[in-house]
């Protein structure tokens, strides 16, 4: 009876196709997205490694030069400068927006009604487009009609022209990004709080830690792959940042604001040097390259990323 049983069920049973087929199907349907690949991304990535090494105005026959561009961009000190910038800009967005972020959304998830209305309202501005928010903060800036006005009414005469000063310029573009960007980073903290396990915070509460306590053992800790993952986005920004300093001063006064992005993009069309902007771009891919392996030892180590 056993034996007619499993005959039956075997019978049943779909045979499975030939090993072929079975290899050969899942293949055709990662195909749309294996070319898509190849033409938007693996294409132009070997075309941009190819070019690096060529002496190409963008008009005439690329010329072959072996490393010769890597030569003049280890030379290049407007190089040197936007990564000096992109690094000052790194190291602003890896603490201030974070930590305001987090601090902010632990505040609202302390409160019972209007989490909901404090999360629009500091997520709008990132809802905007660049373009405008770079615009408006540049028409802020302005020294006739911006913020120079209002200082004046208060009677501070001593004023700086915003984003005509070598020395704080990138700090005043930074301060545009923030605007924008920060909201995105405390709506990110504020759905990882609200997956927090309330028993632990209760727990603490009875064995008598006080609120920084509860914060720096019980909430930080849980919430370090978080954490992590905001930090990784906010470094690899830092290096890929273009569209503020472009729109707001296109890398003045005298490459004060300058970074490896708008260099990129002043080198391969002001200058028509498309070849020697590829061998920027890769530079600029390996740095973030060794930003995400780092990430990744990090993770392998054990870290929550």
């Amino acid at each position: 009876m056993q034996a007619k049983k499993k005959r039956t069920a075997a019978a049943s049973s779909p045979r499975p196709g030939p090993r072929w087929k079975r290899a050969v199907v899942p293949l055709l349907f990662l195909l749309p997205v294996m070319l898509f690949n190849l033409v938007v991304v693996s294409g132009p990535a070997l075309g941009t490694v190819a070019l690096s090494f060529t002496n190409w105005t963008g008009f005439n026959a690329p010329k072959f030069i072996g490393f010769e561009n890597y030569r003049q961009l280890f030379s290049d000190q407007t190089f040197y400068a936007a990564m000096v910038n992109n690094l000052q800009w790194l190291v602003i967005f890896c603490t201030l927006p974070i930590v305001s972020a987090l601090f902010v959304a632990i505040l609202i998830s302390k409160i019972r009604r209007g989490k909901v209305f404090f999360r629009v309202i500091f997520f709008l501005p990132y809802t905007l487009s660049t373009v405008l928010v770079s615009e408006i903060w540049s028409w802020i800036y302005d020294p006739l009609q911006g913020i120079n006005t209002l200082l004046q009414k208060l009677g501070l005469h001593h004023l700086s022209y915003w984003l005509g000063d070598t020395h704080i310029v990138i700090y005043c573009i930074a301060a545009a990004a923030m605007w924008q960007g920060w909201g995105f980073l405390l709506v990110i903290f504020m759905s990882a709080l609200t997956q927090l396990d309330p028993s632990i915070e209760e727990a603490a509460k009875i064995e008598g830690a006080g609120s920084f306590q509860q914060l720096w053992y019980v909430t930080l800790p849980q919430l370090r792959s978080t954490i992590m993952l905001v930090l990784m986005l906010s470094v690899i920004g830092s290096f890929t940042v273009f569209d503020y300093v472009f729109i707001m001063t296109n890398g003045g006064p005298a490459n004060a604001s300058q970074v490896v992005g708008t260099y990129m993009y002043q080198e391969a069309l002001y200058n028509q040097a498309p070849g020697y902007a590829s061998s920027i771009a890769l530079m600029l891919g390996l740095f973030a390259f060794l930003v995400i392996g780092a990430f990744a030892i990090l993770r392998k180590r054990g870290w929550e990323i």
